[in-house]
């Protein structure tokens, strides 16, 4: 079986008319990355018990309620949330997608603390790091990189990417 983490952030979304009926829910380039490939190894998989590919997603989340109902929706779903650190000051990213008369959305961001943005920053971050070195493939996406404070930005540079464009964010 393949190994696939994939590394981004995840969060809550308001769609809706303002100041009048929304919709909660969450997501994001890489999670929804995650989910629709998870999806798509178990429905490939020979045995359905055994997907082919274990995907894991790695973000930090805080410790809030909703938090943790996106954890256990991730886990429901069968992603591996192993590598999910959990920032106690801090709480996932939101955004709002404002639709106007014609169906053109236009989206606000509420990101600048979250906790997906400092997870480099996180005590446990080197341990994911150690971790990542074991699975087959490592995903992130250009948003990834482009919300790490830029500090954070030079401990990827170091890293071993092999595949590594910093013009690109």
């Amino acid at each position: 079986m393949s190994h696939i983490a994939i590394i981004g952030e995840c969060m809550i979304e308001l769609n809706g008319a303002p100041f009048g009926t929304m919709q909660q829910t969450y997501g994001g380039d890489t999670l929804n990355a995650a989910v629709y490939l998870n999806r798509s190894a178990i429905s490939h998989s020979c045995s359905s018990d055994t997907p082919m590919i274990r995907t894991s997603y790695v973000t930090a989340l805080g410790s809030d309620a909703i938090s943790q109902q996106m954890l256990n929706r991730w886990q429901d779903g069968g992603l591996s949330t192993d590598f999910v650190l959990i920032d106690e000051q801090r709480s996932p990213g939101l955004y709002l997608i404002q639709l106007d008369d014609v169906g053109e959305r236009t989206f606000l961001y509420w990101r600048n603390d979250s906790a997906a943005r400092y997870m480099v920053q996180h005590p446990d971050f080197d341990k994911i790091t150690a971790q990542l070195e074991d699975v087959d493939m490592v995903f992130l996406s250009g948003i990834s990189l482009a919300i790490l404070p830029h500090g954070d930005l030079a401990s990827w540079r170091s890293a071993k990417v092999t595949h590594y464009h910093p013009r690109s964010t």
